[in-house]
């Protein structure tokens, strides 16, 4: 959750404009968790059975959830000619990004994230404190 309003840095906004570079899905090993709801929501859209679904993108981690990934360049299972396949059901984790609360931590974390984000520039638009409070609460 945000910092309350008196506290954020960012209380003009950041500038953010999503380029669909897709280098936020793939380039370091890591996880994109799901939910059951999510799994349950792209199994759906990928008009799967749900044990399908999961037997063919996902692997379990400590108990949670993981959507596949492929070696060697670490690609979300889902990433295809730097294209989101699932967009529309996309995991919260990716609806979310940049906004994430390591990113929102300060000036130097969002400049940070800025080095692996092509969308995180200058030229940007300006994406307002309500819009992302919008956009991380749902």
């Amino acid at each position: 959750m945000c910092q309350p309003e008196k506290n954020v840095w960012y209380k003009e906004g950041l500038s953010f404009g999503c380029t669909q570079c897709g280098k936020c899905c793939t380039g370091r090993p890591g996880y994109t968790w799901v939910s059951l709801d999510e799994i349950q929501a792209i199994a759906d859209f990928l008009k799967l059975p749900i044990n399908e679904f999961v037997a063919q993108y996902l692997r379990k981690v400590d108990g949670r959830w993981a959507l596949l990934e492929y070696t060697p360049d670490y690609d979300c299972v889902f990433l295809k000619e730097k294209k989101c396949t699932i967009y529309p059901v996309r995991p919260k984790q990716c609806r979310t990004f940049p906004w994430w609360p390591q990113n929102l931590e300060s000036k130097e974390a969002w400049n940070e994230a800025a080095k692996h984000c092509e969308g995180i520039r200058d030229d940007a638009p300006i994406v307002s404190l309500d819009e992302i409070r919008k956009t991380i609460e749902r």
